[in-house]
């Protein structure tokens, strides 16, 4: 069943009835091939469908290398100071672009055929939609990380993924409400029933999802406060990590210990826990060092003379001596030299020859 609609007419009547002598051809040609699926509604929707995706796919690559790639090679871009193609490509949001361009030459391509059937307008409007909601969706997620990228390289902020625990969020917002809108358009109902049903289901999303949400807003906090970066050494004797950050993701932290072991945190424990970071010990360009050294008092005794000299060859040693010597001069308590004191003396005498030690 052909249903006939009005088009535009120009000035021109020769070519007014040449272009509905070619949509009569097209017209004709489609309902010929169609005509075998009318009695299988669902193989009919599916080959509607799958031709569907094929232009759009052909016109993608079609808009993708013709007109994104000469965009992409023009110096114009290249000269702008915040914008970096390189970002663009990486975070694919050209491609995002020559999609909904793709999806839009798809819907005026379907608005100047006549309408076969009802039931292709019909699924061929929705399939559509749903797409453009898709691609939509995609393009605000992927232009939200060039919007992370390019914040993170200002000069006031210079770090890697300043914004990326919001971007994170956001992309799980925008996908659930861009999932939400294509449930509605293919089955064509209002969105919000949709919202009242996920209203009910939220106590039971809330028990399914508890780690992830948890682990998304500590995201959040992480990367906004800075807490952690990739390449932190980090110590957190509650969860057996000691080591460097290798990865920062949404669930979880990895941390490389001494051992080359992994340690696997979830990022929530990086908020409830307590944990040090060395950052800053590595940026001030040193270390310092505090240990213990645990003697037993049982053992302290003074030295004789003979033991001295036999100590003396050890290199640094005749120094210790001679700082111990002026330790004790004046006092009266004490007139001889005791292992404990020259011990002490050889460790400061040690740390202070030492080349990389300040």
């Amino acid at each position: 069943m052909r249903v006939e609609e009005s088009t535009p007419k120009s000035d021109d009547p020769k070519a007014d009835e040449h272009a509905d002598r070619v949509l009569g051809v097209v017209t004709d040609w489609l309902d010929e091939l169609l005509k075998p699926l009318d009695g299988s509604p669902l193989l009919y929707a599916l080959v509607l469908g799958g031709s569907l995706l094929l232009l759009l796919w052909l016109v993608h690559l079609f808009v993708r290398f013709l007109v994104i790639r000469p965009l992409v090679g023009s110096r114009v871009l290249g000269q702008s100071k915040w914008l970096n193609l390189k970002d663009l490509s990486d975070t694919k949001v050209l491609s995002s672009i020559s999609s909904l361009f793709s999806i839009g030459v798809i819907g005026f391509i379907i608005g100047l055929l006549p309408m076969l059937q009802v039931q292709i307008n019909v699924t061929a409007g929705r399939i559509a939609g749903s797409l453009a909601v898709f691609f939509m969706a995609q393009l605000i997620v992927r232009s939200g990380r060039l919007l992370d990228v390019i914040y993170s390289r200002m000069p006031s902020v210079n770090r890697p993924g300043a914004l990326r625990g919001y971007v994170t969020v956001g992309s799980f917002l925008v996908y659930i409400t861009a999932v939400i809108m294509i449930v509605s358009i293919m089955v064509d109902k209002s969105p919000v029933v949709f919202l009242t049903g996920i209203g009910a289901l939220s106590a039971v999303l809330l028990i399914l999802f508890r780690d992830t949400l948890l682990s998304m807003f500590a995201n959040v906090i992480v990367t906004t406060g800075d807490l952690v970066r990739v390449g932190d050494w980090i110590s957190m004797p509650e969860s057996n990590a000691d080591g460097y950050v290798i990865d920062v993701s949404l669930n979880v932290v990895k941390v490389q210990n001494f051992d080359k072991t992994i340690t696997v945190l979830p990022t929530y424990t990086l908020v409830q826990e307590s944990f040090v970071n060395y950052r800053g010990m590595f940026n001030s360009g040193g270390r310092r060092i505090k240990r213990s050294v645990m003697l037993d008092q049982r053992t302290i005794r003074p030295l004789s003379e003979e033991e001295l000299q036999g100590l003396a060859g050890i290199p640094l040693m005749d120094t210790a001596i001679e700082l111990e010597r002026e330790a004790i001069k004046d006092c009266v308590e004490v007139d001889r030299i005791t292992n404990s004191g020259l011990f002490r003396q050889y460790a400061i005498a040690y740390l202070q020859e030492h080349p990389k030690i300040l």
